[in-house]
């Protein structure tokens, strides 16, 4: 008898450590963490439920994971998921609406790319990503609304672009975006009306680019944004109005272009900008006054370009800027006192001047 309810016990053990059971438990309950070689590709529910039993607990994939070309319109399939060495790609899924099979990825150490999905609604199923290695892209996603699922992405090395969506209405849900080390641009999204509570960006290390939004109105909270090393450029936003609070911003690396907004009416938020290490442009902004917000302003390491700005009739935004590093071409402002240019010119350029075509 006692033999066989040692055997009985010992069935019992075994039975609760099988693949249904454990996904690859310690006897105190803790999770091993597992390590899978090589690229995967899930194209189907039953791959997906492959690669779990194959990853078992809490694992990594240390090659590439592509998702596409699913007959699903939910997608819940790579729970145990934690991270990928290489890069996630999630494309053409033709009929995916939503997915949250990915809810315990905090890290993928190379690209994140999402693009040609054309019913993707939200990224809610990437909640717990923190850090991305590489770039990070959402193009092409014909019916994104919202990027509310990356509340808690915190850092990309690479760069971040979010580009032609045709849906897409808002950009709040990046709230917990610190640091891009590339470039960041959005561009090419038509239903955009605000880009807004990036409250906690602090620096991108390359460019910041908002382009080719057409309903984009406001461009705001952006107060922590304190250093952008490339270029910023704000163009062709057919609707926007104003650029506020960007409040932190002390320095553009190169060039700060602001050109063709034309409904743009204020840059106040651009009131803490001393120092621009490029080209200084500002044109074809038909409805732009002033260039109040500029006032902090003191250097301008190359040309200084200002032209075409049908309703522009005061520099006096640009009060203390007292070194342009190269030419000055002050043009074509048809309210603009040319006494006010020449002014300008004579205070601080050190190369060629071209002043004309102003009012008298």
């Amino acid at each position: 008898m006692i033999a066989a309810a040692k055997l009985f016990v010992l069935l019992l053990v075994l039975a609760g450590c099988g693949e249904d059971a454990g996904v690859n438990s310690t006897l105190n309950g803790d999770c091993e963490d597992n390590v899978l070689p090589g690229d995967h590709i899930v194209r189907s529910r039953e791959d997906a439920d492959a690669l779990e039993r194959e990853g078992r607990c809490n694992y990594t994939i240390a090659g590439d994971l592509e998702i596409t070309r699913l007959d699903l319109a939910l997608f819940e399939g790579l729970n145990q998921l934690s991270t990928i060495d290489g890069n996630l790609t999630i494309h053409d899924n033709d009929e995916l609406k939503s997915f949250e099979g990915l809810n315990n990825l905090a890290s993928v150490g190379g690209d994140v790319s999402i693009h040609d999905n054309k019913n993707l609604v939200d990224l809610k199923g990437l909640s717990f990503l923190r850090t991305i290695g590489g770039h990070f892209s959402v193009s092409h996603n014909d019916k994104l609304t919202a990027v509310d699922g990356l509340i808690k992405l915190n850092a990309v090395a690479g760069n971040v672009c979010i580009d032609n969506n045709n849906q897409l209405a808002n950009i709040d849900g990046l709230f917990g975006l610190a640091t891009v080390d590339g470039s960041f641009t959005i561009a090419f999204n038509p239903s955009l009306e605000r880009i807004e509570d990036l409250s906690r960006l602090s620096r991108v290390g390359g460019d910041f680019v908002i382009e080719d939004n057409l309903s984009l109105v406001a461009l705001e909270d952006v107060a922590s944004l304190k250093a952008i090393g490339g270029s910023l450029r704000i163009g062709r936003n057919a609707a926007l109005d104003l650029v506020e609070d960007v409040s932190s911003l002390t320095e553009v690396g190169q060039d700060l272009s602001i050109y063709s907004n034309s409904r743009l009416t204020s840059i106040v938020g651009l009131a803490r900008l001393s120092r621009v290490g490029g080209n200084l442009n500002i044109y074809n902004n038909d409805k732009l006054t002033t260039l109040a917000g500029l006032e902090n302003l003191e250097q301008v390491a190359q040309d200084l370009n200002i032209y075409a700005n049908e309703k522009l009739a005061s520099l006096a935004g640009l009060a203390n800027l007292g070194v342009i590093g190269g030419n000055v071409l002050i043009v074509e402002n048809g309210n603009l006192p040319i006494s006010e240019a020449q002014a300008l010119a004579d205070r601080a350029a050190s190369g060629e001047v071209s002043v004309a075509d102003n009012a008298d």
